[in-house]
């Protein structure tokens, strides 16, 4: 089971404006409601960007006014130059991604193939990287990414 994430607080100024750690908060909330099914991926990706463009308190409030509050928790202040930058999310997985560099390779050798022939040869990485593909399509489809 995991942590509880901290909830999101209500605005004390809301033109105050707000850095990376409070967005990160309200992502984090956000991420928490589309594991619980409370929101769609969809919803989810729409709110995410709004909160990472979101430049004052105000913002971020109506991203989860509408989720249940998690009682009990607090967030915690950022503490200045302690904590380490949180990374961009990655859109694609570890296996995906070296699918893709696999894939560059595997051209890359069909390419150098035909230029050295003369003649474009049979496109032969397709078949590994379909098949590859194919399972990696399924793992995504059934909501498990690496």
């Amino acid at each position: 089971m995991s942590a509880p994430l901290p909830e999101v607080p209500e605005p004390k100024q809301p033109s105050l404006r707000v850095g990376d750690a409070e967005r990160q908060v309200v992502v984090s909330r956000l991420k928490s409601a589309l594991d619980e099914g409370r929101l769609d991926l969809t919803e989810f990706d729409e709110r995410a960007a709004l909160a990472y463009a979101a430049k004052t308190e105000a913002d971020l409030v109506p991203l989860t006014a509408d989720l249940p509050a998690q009682p009990g928790n607090t967030p915690r202040p950022p503490v200045a130059g302690g904590e380490a930058p949180v990374p961009a999310k990655r859109r694609l997985g570890d296996s995906e991604a070296t699918w893709l560099r696999i894939g560059i390779i595997l051209t890359g050798i069909w390419a150098i193939t035909s230029i050295t022939r003369g003649e474009f040869v049979f496109f032969w990485p397709i078949f590994p990287l379909g098949i590859w593909g194919l399972f990696i399509l399924g793992n995504r489809l059934t909501g498990r990414r690496d």
